[in-house]
């Protein structure tokens, strides 16, 4: 026992490795009666306990490796019950490697998470439960305090020996070596493992209650085993959504406890009966992730696209995630584990297991940045920067426009034939003269504007992030973002949909041109030079350029909301162009009004007779201080 908890229970006789935790000056004495003096058991610290495992190699660090070697594929093949499956990928040494139950007379570990017999007969390791028992004795003495106690109760059977005949006995275990050596080879051998059965074991009912006693004892593992107790409980199906039906519903469920055979062949038949739908599409790249017929890139490449345009499908946010750290790009499977993490719609065991890839993520050594795009590209490269461009003309003329996809209204009628050639016959950009200062931007003193920035969200201030993951706001997630025909109407709507163009913008600055800009000034410097070499030097913008303004942007917006603490202030016209923001100043008194997406057109429209967008921000930066 540790404490109050019970650790392991032998079976017809007294267990084998836990002596290794125990000195034999350490035991406990029990008078039954006059020269009647029994063994009661062994009684030692955790400090000392865990000093003699770690003297015989066995250490946390091992403890570690070894839970990393078996994973959850191994977690799921020899898993005791669906339970376990469900909760594979949160499983640590300390579960992965329990014993649960000591057979004296067979000399086993049954096992409670995995069928350790099983495994080990398989890893053909000589004294392979032994080592295995170990490294869970160990891990379990690691989240316990150093000055807890670790008993061995022996009285039971020493009251059926003869007075003063002791148990204690000497334990010989195998170089611990050898089971990661096997592990390693073992994950590493290719070909599928059908699941094995797990016995007689724990119910899931006794493994939560273990859990939860654990946890309410330990302080370092409590994150890790209360993920593990929500893991383990089957969700609910979902009352709507693309999972809903029953039939997508149980392929889910299936595909958690890792069992992928036949999936495929299901998802076939219905959608032959019913075409093909998100919910399929999402099981179908789940299982081939799974089974790895496809390149997890290639998986998330797909996901991250459909993500992008069904922000409530939580479970697919999370394919996503999983996909990209497969795929070896930690960057990207962070932005979305940490979007779901902190959204407060998303179910809990989803968010859950979002938790758990970023704390995987943390603890892995940074990895090489992916591999860029051939040089074959269909796309010119990016040109060398241009010189910075000179001079202010204030009243030049700006555009009254700026988004297509903002400008289309629902049930509207298609145009006429001669409402087409009109169309194309006038100009597509006007000139409204009532804009203040070309729509630079302006200085300001209103109390109602401060308040509303105060109640504003608030901005980022964290290290620059590659735009294609550019993270959401804090607070901000769960926030769905407007149809694309309709404008944003609330502050934190506008940060969304800025967020989700950016995001936009970074994935096909990389398709196209194998470049990863940053969210900060180089990153800005950078993507103006690609405007200007789509757009040309100072020609008229067209109507197949919106959506490539719109995106640049949302870009500048962002990065002058996450820099400098700029907020949307106006929202109420229908053009983006006449959306306002305000950078707050020093000074506190005032605030600087701008309009983002009209200097992104400025830029283009102007050519070479306007300063660049880095000049712009650093300008802001400079009048805000």
């Amino acid at each position: 026992m540790l404490g109050e908890l019970t650790v392991l229970v032998a079976d017809g006789g007294v267990p084998d490795v836990e002596y290794a935790l125990f000195d034999a000056g350490e035991i406990q004495l029990h008078a039954i009666g006059p020269g009647n003096v029994r063994e009661g058991g062994y009684q030692t610290h955790v400090r000392d306990a865990r000093a003699r495992l770690e003297d015989r190699g066995f250490t946390l660090a091992l403890a570690d490796e070894c839970a990393h070697l078996a994973g959850p594929a191994l977690a799921r093949t020899y898993a005791r019950c669906d339970a376990v499956r469900l909760a594979a990928d949160r499983l640590g040494s300390a579960e992965l490697f329990e014993g649960g139950t000591f057979d004296a007379t067979s000399g086993r570990y049954a096992g409670s998470w995995l069928d350790l017999p099983s495994l080990a007969a398989d890893l053909g390791v000589p004294g392979g439960q032994g080592i295995m028992q170990a490294i869970h004795l160990v891990a379990m003495l690691g989240e316990q305090p150093p000055d807890d106690l670790v008993v061995l109760s022996t009285a039971e059977i020493a009251m059926q020996r003869r007075p003063g005949e002791r148990t204690f006995k000497r334990v010989i275990l195998e170089d611990p070596a050898r089971l990661v050596a096997a592990l390693r080879a073992f994950k590493s051998s290719p070909g599928e493992r059908p699941i094995v059965a797990g016995g007689t074991g724990p119910g899931p009912k006794a493994l939560l209650e273990q859990v939860h006693a654990r946890a309410a004892r330990s302080t370092t593992a409590r994150d890790r085993l209360a993920a593990i107790e929500a893991a383990m409980i089957e969700p609910e199906p979902p009352s709507r959504g693309p999972l809903a039906e029953s039939d997508l519903w149980a392929i889910e469920l299936r595909l958690s406890r890792g069992d992928a055979a036949g999936v495929r062949d299901q998802l076939d038949e219905i959608e032959r009966r019913r075409g093909r739908l998100p919910g399929t599409i999402y099981l179908r790249a789940r299982a081939a992730l799974m089974a790895r017929d496809e390149e997890p890139r290639a998986v998330a490449e797909r996901m991250s696209e459909l993500s992008s345009s069904m922000p409530s499908f939580h479970e697919l946010e999370l394919l996503t995630a999983q996909a990209w750290t497969a795929a070896g790009d930690p960057r990207r499977a962070k932005a979305f584990a940490r979007d779901l993490m902190d959204n407060a719609h998303a179910p809990e065991g989803v968010r859950e297991r979002a938790r758990l890839i970023l704390r995987t993520l943390a603890t892995q050594p940074p990895s090489a940045a992916p591999a860029a795009p051939p040089a074959s590209s269909q796309y010119p490269a990016i040109p060398r920067p241009p010189p910075t461009p000179s001079g202010v003309q204030d009243g030049l003329p700006v555009a009254d426009r700026l988004a297509g996809l903002l400008s289309t209204r629902p049930n509207q009628s298609p145009p006429t034939p001669r409402e087409a050639k009109e169309a194309r016959e006038r100009p597509t950009w006007r000139a409204p003269s009532s804009e203040p200062a070309a729509m630079q931007y302006r200085m300001e003193r209103s109390e109602p504007i401060r308040a509303r920035m105060r109640s504003s969200h608030p901005s980022i201030e964290d290290e620059p992030e590659p735009l294609e993951s550019l993270s959401l706001p804090p607070g901000l997630h769960g926030v769905v973002p407007p149809p694309l025909d309709e404008p944003p109407r609330t502050p934190a709507a506008a940060r969304v949909l800025c967020t989700a163009l950016t995001r936009e913008l970074g994935r096909e600055l990389r398709l196209r041109h194998a470049v990863e800009p940053s969210s900060n000034l180089e990153g800005l410097e950078l993507v103006q030079r690609f405007l200007k070499e789509r757009m040309g030097e100072g020609r008229p913008p067209g109507r197949d350029d919106e959506r490539e303004l719109l995106r640049h942007g949302a870009f500048v917006s962002e990065l002058l909301a996450r820099r400098l603490g700029a907020r949307w202030i106006d929202l109420e016209s229908d053009q983006s162009v006449r959306w306002a923001m305000g950078v707050p100043t020093e000074r506190g008194d005032e605030i600087i009004r701008i309009w983002p997406f009209a200097r992104v057109l400025r830029f283009v429209t102007m050519g070479h007779r306007e300063r660049d967008l880095v000049s712009y921000a650093l300008e802001l930066e400079l009048r805000a201080r």
